[in-house]
């Protein structure tokens, strides 16, 4: 709307408060762009009982903050995933490690039970152990 209309920053702003749609404003270069700067004035005015909005913020800027906010979003949602993925695993590994300490205790075999040792390394231990 900015560029076709050759609107200010704080005008357009005001549109998109009032929910102008840039497609629904008149073609024509007969209504100019003083009347439309005037009507969106009027319309602003009587609407928020105010000349101007309180802090004028370029389109350009929102857009480029909305895009910062999605890709901090989406670090989040990434980092939670591998952070839930780690706890899972950790918590497999403890109750693995619980499970081959109460079959020691209690003398079971554990011949179906997956390998977990202390030190956690996930590994059998080897011949020279």
């Amino acid at each position: 709307m900015k560029r076709r209309r050759g609107l200010s920053d704080a005008h357009v702003q005001m549109a998109r408060e009032l929910g102008m749609n840039p497609k629904r404003l008149p073609q024509s270069e007969d209504a100019g762009q003083e009347s439309l700067v005037r009507q969106i004035e009027v319309l602003y005015l009587k609407r928020f009982k105010k000349p101007l909005p309180d802090a004028v913020v370029p389109l350009r800027q929102l857009l480029h903050d909305a895009r910062a906010k999605e890709r901090d979003e989406a670090r989040e949602r990434r980092h939670r995933k591998r952070q839930a993925e780690k706890d899972h695993a950790e918590a497999a590994r403890i109750s693995l490690l619980t499970l081959h300490r109460l079959c020691n205790a209690i003398g079971l075999e554990r011949a179906e039970i997956p390998y977990v040792d202390d030190d956690c390394s996930g590994r059998p231990p080897t011949a020279s152990n």
